[in-house]
């Protein structure tokens, strides 16, 4: 999948949810103006009711019970309501007026047409209205909120997971690529030797056959390692990798490693130090894959120091356990891609995803053998400085 898909399916979903928002912000609008046009119509209502039923009773009653009579009817009409608006209510003379009303003030006047109080008019003067009518939609309000929110939230997930799998196939297409590339090399290789041994003026030769026989003999345990690699992370995967820990000597499974790698190093002119320090060395590993994770780091030391290969090992005690670094002054691993190197099938791109072998395994692997000791390793790394790698085994 390219990027702009995912682009395209971004734009529409956040130009679809500001739809949705706007549509809800019109709704509400929309439900507060008819509320309020509904709340007028029902208080012009109640005024008709209460100046009807005033006018029965006004000739007998002097101004106090007037007021008295008009309170006790609009606590009887005002209750019809669904819910009951803070209000103040009075009989006024016509002249009469409020000027200043204060925010989400209603002034609703009702004029008195019986001929005992035809130069007076009821007051009505209506309270904090905007919350007023909001309270009656709070409930949908909270909703329509609530169920935006989770559309965005699962959209987020939508969309994260297809980020994600756009990049696990991505990487699966870099792991599939690049393990064809590594296993035609050795298999070709394999293929031109087993011709030529076919041939009798090889055969002949005892030194040829003993060289294309070697030739053979190698590339077959390279394509073994690679084999044995990728059936390692399967076995991690599946649960069924089995660590058989044993009493080792750190020092001396680092020395057996150094000693292992240290042709390639002579080879490329390069300088191996260590620096082992630790006192307590004695700690019940796996020493096969002990050994694997110390060659590996040393194996990714030289294959990323393209110019000046210097590496540096060392152990120190450190908290109740062991700390084991190894360190180059290689190209160095970029700050984004330094958390992500531990990924399965993750590898740092630089152009043509060939330019150094690998599957993308191998710190995978490391990770997963540190972290079954019940230890930690961490990257330091600055681009085109170098890196280093530190492992922290707890003593079990």
């Amino acid at each position: 999948m390219k990027n702009y898909p995912i682009r395209k399916i971004s734009l529409i979903s956040i130009t679809s949810f500001i739809g949705i928002i706007l549509m809800q912000a019109f709704w509400i609008y929309d439900s507060y103006q008819e509320r309020q046009a509904h709340f007028h119509e029902h208080i012009y209502r109640i005024l008709d009711q209460a100046e009807t039923n005033l006018c029965k009773e006004l000739p007998n009653l002097n101004s106090e019970n007037q007021q008295k009579l008009l309170d006790s009817i609009m606590a009887v009409e005002m209750s019809h309501l669904e819910e009951k608006p803070k209000y103040w209510c009075n009989i006024n003379s016509n002249k009469y007026s409020i000027n200043n009303l204060n925010d989400g003030e209603m002034l609703f006047e009702q004029h008195i047409s019986c001929k005992a109080a035809s130069d007076k008019k009821i007051i009505l003067l209506i309270y904090n209205t905007p919350s007023y009518f909001l309270q009656s939609l709070f409930v949908w309000i909270i909703l329509s909120v609530l169920l935006i929110f989770i559309a965005i939230f699962l959209a987020g997930i939508n969309l994260s997971i297809i980020r994600k799998q756009k990049k696990l196939g991505q990487i699966q297409s870099d792991f599939i690529g690049n393990m064809t590339h590594e296993l035609k090399t050795p298999i070709a290789t394999i293929s031109v030797a087993s011709e030529m041994l076919m041939k009798d003026r090889v055969l002949d030769n005892r030194e040829k056959s003993k060289r294309y026989s070697k030739i053979i003999f190698e590339e077959n345990l390279r394509l073994k390692k690679l084999v044995e690699r990728v059936m390692q992370i399967a076995l991690f995967e599946h649960g069924t990798m089995k660590i058989k820990l044993k009493e080792v000597d750190l020092h001396d499974a680092i020395n057996q490693s150094c000693d292992a790698i240290s042709m390639i190093i002579n080879k490329r002119k390069g300088i191996l130090t260590k620096k082992l320090k630790a006192t307590d060395t004695i700690y019940r590993v796996d020493a096969t894959h002990f050994s694997n994770i110390i060659t590996n780091l040393l194996e990714n030391a030289i294959k990323y120091s393209p110019d000046k290969l210097q590496i540096g090992i060392q152990t120190r005690d450190y908290s109740d356990g062991i700390l084991i670094s190894i360190e180059d002054l290689g190209i160095g691993i970029n700050k984004k891609y330094q958390e992500r190197i531990f990924d399965r099938f993750f590898r740092v791109q630089n152009g043509d995803i060939h330019n150094t072998k690998g599957f993308g395994l191998g710190l995978y692997y490391v990770r997963r053998i540190v972290e079954a000791h019940g230890g930690t390793i961490k990257v330091y790394s600055e681009e085109g400085k170098g890196s280093r790698f530190e492992i922290y085994l707890p003593k079990l």
